[in-house]
């Protein structure tokens, strides 16, 4: 349903002054973009809580990944609310659950809260991304859905790759290692909770009963597509995982990288030229995107592990940048290629599950390379890790590079 400015002031109840279109939508991406900054800003920090508490490097990566325990539900369930109950309320609740994790991080004393914190950071992400985005849409001023979904990639790629380089930064050479950041991001979570007050509503709110349901389900008619997507997909996030819960510690105890602002650079240097690649090479065809992609994956992965033993940190630098090319290469190629598979009516369900995959990845990753270090010692854990993904990403390379559905897209 489209929506006229007139319309999108009757959709707001009471008499609350609402923004315009124009401000409204910059509100949403500012938004998000700082909800973002907030789940990448702990990585470089792991290391300094734990020489504080005293933790395992199983624990990191459990504090990593307990954020995707408040994504699902809430991606699942949040997100096809704001269809029901309105876009407003579902962003101003995820806000508030980020500025309240916040303070959660900025208060810590102990390895609890900083679970409690991600936890409440992650059912602020499940609520914001996919509404944000959708609102974000619905708010363009011009009604263009390319400029609308590029401000959301926009903001979201520099988001991520900007917030652990600056935490990193503030670490090492700003007062209050692991509080400084988060009051920073405390004042900039500020105005976006303020904001939302006057944030004009887009959707026709539904009376009647609430429909929870999850929208999860992968017709059979694109399953086999869906799963190579979903395999190249894990393999991409797979290596977020890995740095962005363990890349720190790699280079404080591996790579005896003792500035804290090294942790930060390593998480940045997976992170930005991801961003780089989605933004430069969002026109490619799928099938170069799905071939290169993980290729370039697997080649980082591999500098990574020749970079560890012999502890050259340049070069780890370096294998990070190239997976995290890859990655970003593959995130977009495997995005597409759902979105380009799935029918206008199954699109928003197949999407639920596609993201459920993407967070598993990351969580299963950091999970196995955590405890399997506590078995057979850090290194060793990486090693079997990273081979599982490596051998995925390859696979995934050249099943796209044999799939008719990709073939005919462009040669590589």
């Amino acid at each position: 349903m489209e929506h006229s400015p007139a319309n999108l002031q009757q959709a707001a109840t009471g008499r609350r002054l609402l923004l315009t279109r124009g401000t409204a939508f910059w509100l949403v991406a500012y938004m998000l973009g700082v909800t973002i900054m907030g789940n990448n800003i702990p990585a470089p920090l792991y290391p300094v809580y734990q020489s504080l508490w005293h933790f395992s490097t199983a624990m990191i990566t459990v504090i990593f990944a307990v954020v995707a325990l408040g994504v699902f539900p809430s991606l699942l369930f949040l997100g096809p609310l704001s269809d029901q109950r309105g876009r407003r309320p579902v962003l101003l609740l995820g806000v508030i659950l980020a500025t309240l994790a916040t303070l959660v991080f900025i208060f810590a004393q102990g390895v609890i809260w900083l679970i409690v914190a991600r936890l409440l950071q992650g059912i602020a992400f499940g609520a914001l991304s996919g509404t944000a985005a959708a609102t974000l849409a619905e708010l363009e001023p011009g009604g263009n859905a390319r400029r609308a979904a590029l401000a959301a990639t926009l903001t979201i790629v520099l988001s991520q790759a900007t917030a652990p380089l600056l935490s990193g930064l503030l670490a090492q050479y700003a007062p209050w290692p692991t509080v400084l950041v988060f009051l920073i991001l405390l004042v900039l979570l500020l105005p976006a909770v303020a904001g939302m007050w006057a944030l004009p509503e887009t959707v026709a709110v539904q009376a009647g009963k609430m429909q929870l349901r999850p929208r999860f389900a992968i017709p059979a008619s694109i399953r086999r597509q869906f799963t190579l997507a979903s395999v190249a997909v894990f393999s991409a996030f797979g290596v977020v995982g890995l740095i962005s819960s363990l890349g720190p510690s790699f280079a404080s105890t591996i790579l005896h990288a003792q500035n804290r602002a090294i942790g930060g650079l390593v998480i940045f240097a997976l992170l930005g030229p991801s961003a780089l690649a989605q933004l430069l090479c969002r026109n490619w065809p799928l099938r170069r995107l799905l071939v290169w992609g993980p290729i370039l994956l697997a080649i980082g992965l591999a500098l990574i592990l020749f970079a560890l033993p012999t502890h050259t940190l340049v070069v780890f630098i370096l294998g990070t940048a190239c997976a995290g090319l890859g990655q970003g290469l593959t995130y977009l190629g495997s995005q597409e290629f759902v979105g380009s598979v799935a029918t206008d009516d199954e699109r928003g369900e197949v999407f639920s599950a596609f993201n459920v995959v993407v967070y598993f990845g990351a969580s299963l990753v950091a999970l196995g390379v955590g405890f399997g270090s506590g078995l057979i010692g850090l290194y060793p854990a990486t090693v079997v890790v990273v081979a599982v993904i490596g051998i995925l990403a390859l696979g995934a390379s050249l099943t796209s590079a044999r799939t008719r559905m990709l073939a005919h897209s462009s040669s590589v």
